[in-house]
This record gives C-alpha cells, structure tokens and sequence, in this order.
C-alpha cells in the first residue's frame, strides 16, 4: 500500500516523470516509493505540530528531495 502511495505522490511532485512512473515496476523503486510515501506523511505531521519542530521539518525536507532526486535520475537513466 505504501509504495503506490509513494508512486502516486511521486507523480504529483514530478509530474514530468509520471509515465515513466506508471511503468516502473522494480522492487528497488517499490521500496523508494515506499520510503517517500514515509517521509512525506513525516513532514506533514511534523508541519501541523505546535510548536512547530523546525529542524525536524528541515531535515524531512531534504530527505525528501534527495528522493525525489534519485526518482529523477532513476527514470532518466538509459
């Protein structure tokens, strides 16, 4: 479950990539879906905290971005 969720919000955030996400199907890229689908679910908890946990939102940031990094270069590789 959490790795087409992953999938999904992965193509939201890159849509320019998002038919070459629909036909990914490695195990590798299952479980970057997956980790994404955990981040991101992290960062918005950690966004409606009170007070606010500013390097813990930092910090999922960049995580996310390096996965959305490494989403890019995986599906432009070849």
């Amino acid at each position: 479950m959490g790795k087409e969720r992953g999938r999904r919000k992965l193509m939201l955030r890159l849509p320019e990539f998002r038919r070459a996400l629909v036909d990914q199907a490695s195990e590798a890229l299952g479980e970057i879906f997956e980790a994404y689908d955990l981040a991101v679910d992290a960062l918005d908890r950690f966004r409606r905290q009170h007070p606010r946990p500013q390097m813990l939102i930092n910090e999922y940031e960049q995580v996310c971005r390096e996965i959305e990094q490494e989403v890019v270069v995986y599906c432009t590789k070849d």
